[in-house]
């Protein structure tokens, strides 16, 4: 298993140019446009007698034509477009080719037009299909079409939502119509391989660090049901109250060891049920009660037989004072007047393996291993610290004194009641 990860490990550096990594595959076919495949490739434009093409519906397949002895995809604007997206072309794949969120992709080609032009980038489902630019983090690069030749590179993007599969690019963006020109093009796609860094995520063993419940009245703590999770297994349990002040007075939170920059994939996945019927909201925190922000879902329904979900997504941008995203949130009080019981089971908190630190991939050798934890003291009323030791909270953040929940201190575990 060791030499597993350290095989991971060696990766990262070779990965992290364009194309060169484990995993990138070119999905384009007929990029170099010397045969007659367009399955790659759409239009919506215009040709030489005015006509639109297709003048309603779907966007039809490009042509590739020859331009002073060269094949390659020519599409053409108008003049007074109604909108930026009057004329569009289209690098797409199909349907069953679609990309699950977490996906890194980038897109590089040859451009020119007759006439300098700059053109935005947009993310669509299907060509035509507007799934709004926050699909693609970043989004695509800007064109910037001079009359000659040149390199466009839409830089790596992660993929936001599943089932997008189309970089549309808007023609339309000036009043005069243009011709606009795309050959040797290449799509570059690495699927995630998804790491789970939650310790104890089948909820058997005694580790909370990743797990931390917080019930309304009283400190943060790993609490535990036998017998009440998935197949008759050990599940968290976490009680929500009656007339909560807010939705957050009774939360549970799963944490990745994993510190994420913006813009990384991540997954999450776990079962849930609850002696009642009860909403539950989302948010992103940086560390438990970090808030961040929402999450995408803002909310789940959770009932009293087990439902399983899974989430996956970009990571957001750093809180300015709470640092960078790495909880989960669920706000159990959503139906404040309602007190029930809540049971998690079987949780994962994923990243894409090419993203794990030197320390992500000792924990997740450990995991792998089946470490759940050690024995943890269920209270300490009171405890000395020294200037020399050095304590750090569920978070991972250093901390100047002893916080209720679980610190570790000098490397070793102490629980605060």
């Amino acid at each position: 298993m060791k030499k597993f990860f350290t095989l991971i490990a060696a990766t990262l550096v070779a990965g992290s140019a364009f194309a060169q990594g484990e995993g990138f595959e070119n999905v384009i076919k007929n990029g170099t446009l010397d045969g007659t495949d367009v399955t790659n490739f759409k239009v919506n434009d215009y040709w030489e007698d005015g006509t639109r093409h297709p003048k309603e519906g779907n966007p039809v397949d490009a042509r590739i034509l020859v331009d002073k002895g060269e094949r390659c995809i020519i599409v053409s604007s108008n003049d007074n477009p109604a909108q930026p997206w009057d004329a569009q072309f289209f690098v797409t794949v199909p349907e069953e080719e679609a990309f699950t969120a977490g996906t890194k992709i980038q897109l590089k080609m040859k451009v020119k037009a007759d006439r300098a032009q700059s053109c935005d980038g947009q993310a669509h489902f299907a060509p035509g299909s507007y799934a709004s630019n926050g699909q693609f983090n970043p989004g695509p690069a800007k064109i910037n079409f001079t009359t000659e030749w040149a390199d466009y590179n839409s830089g790596v993007m992660s993929v936001t939502a599943d089932n997008v599969r189309t970089i549309a690019f808007n023609l339309s963006t000036d009043a005069v119509a243009n011709n606009f020109y795309f050959d040797e093009i290449e799509l570059w796609v690495n699927k995630p391989e998804w790491m789970n860094l939650v310790i104890n995520g089948e909820c058997e063993g005694t580790d909370g660090s990743c797990l931390v419940c917080r019930e309304m009245g009283k400190d943060d703590s790993f609490y535990q049901a036998a017998g009440e999770g998935e197949e008759g297994s050990t599940a968290v349990v976490i009680t929500s109250v009656d007339n909560a002040s807010s939705p957050w007075s009774t939360q549970f939170f799963i944490t990745s060891v994993h510190k994420f920059a913006q813009g990384e994939p991540y997954r999450v996945k776990f079962s849930v049920r609850a002696d009642d019927n009860a909403r539950v909201s989302i948010q992103t925190h940086a560390y438990p009660g970090g808030y961040i922000g929402n999450f995408n879902p803002g909310s789940i329904n959770v009932t009293t037989e087990w439902q399983t979900f899974e989430f996956k997504g970009a990571a957001p941008a750093p809180h300015a004072q709470n640092g960078p995203f790495q909880t989960i949130a669920f706000n159990l009080n959503e139906d404040r007047a309602l007190a029930t019981k809540f049971y998690f089971d079987n949780i994962e908190f994923c990243i894409d393996t090419p993203e794990a630190t030197e320390e992500d991939l000792e924990v997740a050798e450990k995991i792998a291993a089946g470490y759940t934890g050690e024995e943890v003291p269920t209270a300490i009323s009171t405890a000395k610290v020294t200037k020399a030791q050095t304590i750090f909270n569920v978070a991972g953040q250093q901390v100047k004194s002893l916080q209720k929940g679980l610190n570790i201190v000098n490397g070793e575990k102490v629980y605060v009641k």
